[in-house]
């Protein structure tokens, strides 16, 4: 395994779709609607095996809160570090900008997975989502 991380928003749509795929997210995107979504996103991080995409997160923000999106780590890559290199990037773009919040959803059947990890970072349950205090 030849890790390597990338900030690069120009990421191939199809290589996306199949990251998140391997984790169940159904819902595709077409190429148009990616660029959309990559080019308004603030920071994306990635990360590749060679040139397999096996991770990403990004965050989109206003300049007081923002949120984390589409934090995935391919199924035969995780438990490996992955899904923690992609959190440290994400929270260190966050730390300079000073967030009021920083937010991010946990979809229901990810929860009993999902929240103990994002725990880990400091993030809270709240009745409307997750919140790092």
């Amino acid at each position: 395994m030849k890790l390597t991380e990338s900030t690069n928003k120009d990421l191939n749509w199809d290589q996306i779709n199949d990251l998140r795929f391997s984790v169940g997210w159904r819902n595709k995107r077409g190429e148009e609607k990616w660029r959309e979504t990559l080019d308004k996103s603030s920071f994306v991080y990635s990360v590749f095996d060679d040139s397999k995409l096996i991770g990403m997160g990004r965050i989109v923000e206003d300049g007081v809160m923002c949120m984390l999106y589409d934090i995935v780590v391919h199924k035969d890559y995780q438990g490996k570090g992955i899904g923690k290199m992609i959190m440290n990037n994400l929270l260190a773009f966050t730390e300079e900008k000073k967030f009021s919040y920083i937010n991010l959803f946990v979809e229901p059947e990810n929860k009993a997975f999902l929240i103990p990890f994002y725990n880990k970072f400091g993030f809270e349950l709240v009745d409307t989502g997750m919140r790092l205090k």
